[in-house]
């Protein structure tokens, strides 16, 4: 089966701890055939990693390289745009990063571009393919847990960024950085169009004036709640999954451990009679102490067996026809959409972390 030869613009964290890794595990499906940067000691150190593939330190020289079938883009944020553009017009696939744009004229344009060059850019979400976003799925789906009525999302740190992440002129903030991965899961979750939205944006531990605490509220059109926090200033971590329905709860706190308490299957609500009548003090106020409980405790093992770290393959097998890929440019766009509909709705509040 063909091979994709793929040329990495931008060798920083990112392209060359996540993107050279992955594609070295997949070298039946890739070869990585260029790199760039404006960087001379990181193009000096891909020549090394990659003696075969050229460098540039020129994004515009670099697309013009007729090896290079796909431009992954992983430079700053502010450029992701004006690359695709670029790489697109050189006849290039792009596939790339998160966040794929910083506002609405961006995505205005990004959109052109999609029906422009229709099935030539993928867009990084990669996780999409976490295992535990998956196997949860797999579970809602089933009905197990009811009809899901609020949905928590957690990620929680403690640590002081201060490089351009922190930076808004840069396009910086946890809303950028870790919001993506979150607005797609929250937005999969709530399975129906933001009917009503709370956000608050905070700065608590990092150097710059970007939010590293962010706090937003989904309310779907079909009553379900989506409730997802991100913060650099958590010394105690939040489950990474809490999922309340009619008959079960879940929880996941490490991505790797699915906890279950749910309803046996042949419980039944009892019939509604309320009343007003005052009741005797000693009647209690519903327990429901005698329902036997199904609790469990599950490996995270999705049935499609998505792997975050394995991207590129499912890049790979929309390329070769095998199935489409997971992410639509659609989904993607409704990211950012959201994502601007949060900063327009709150300001970043500025906490002094001496105090």
């Amino acid at each position: 089966m063909k091979k994709f030869n793929v040329g990495i613009a931008g060798l920083g964290r990112a392209g060359w701890n996540m993107h050279c890794k992955e594609l070295d595990k997949l070298q039946d499906e890739f070869n990585i055939v260029s790199g760039c940067d404006i960087a001379p000691d990181r193009c000096a150190e891909f020549k090394k990693r990659y003696p075969n593939a050229t460098v540039y330190e020129n994004f515009f020289d670099f697309i013009k390289d007729s090896e290079i079938e796909i431009v992954s883009i992983v430079v700053p944020t502010l450029l992701h745009v004006e690359y695709t553009r670029a790489a697109l017009e050189a006849g290039k696939i792009v596939y790339l990063e998160k966040p794929i744009a910083l506002n609405l004229d961006e995505v205005a344009e990004l959109d052109k571009l999609h029906r422009m060059y229709p099935d030539k850019i993928f867009v990084r979400h990669n996780r999409r393919f976490e295992a535990a976003f998956n196997h949860i799925s797999e579970i809602i789906a089933s009905g197990k847990l009811g009809e899901i009525f609020e949905v928590r999302l957690c990620r929680h740190r403690f640590q002081m960024r201060n490089d351009w992440q922190t930076m808004p002129e840069c396009g910086g903030g946890q809303l950028n950085n870790w919001g993506p991965h979150l607005i797609d899961h929250a937005l999969r979750f709530l399975d129906s169009p933001v009917a009503d939205l709370y956000a608050s944006l905070q700065r608590i531990n990092c150097e710059g004036d970007a939010e590293d605490h962010v706090k937003f509220v989904l309310t779907g059109s079909n009553g379900r709640i989506v409730d997802v926090e991100i913060s650099d200033g958590a010394t105690l971590y939040g489950d990474v999954y809490f999922i309340m329905g009619t008959r079960g709860t879940l929880r996941c706190a490490d991505e790797k451990i699915i906890e279950m308490r749910t309803l046996p299957d042949d419980f039944k609500y009892p019939e509604k009679h309320p009343h007003a009548e005052s009741l005797p003090r000693n009647t209690g106020y519903g327990s429901c102490a005698d329902i036997k409980w199904i609790e469990e405790k599950i490996e995270v093992n999705p049935a499609n067996k998505y792997d975050m770290t394995k991207a590129y393959h499912y890049l790979f097998q929309a390329l070769a026809g095998i199935v489409p890929y997971p992410v639509t440019m659609e989904q993607a766009l409704n990211v950012v959409r959201l994502t601007q509909r949060i900063k327009q709705s709150t300001n970043v509040i500025l906490r002094n972390k001496n105090i």
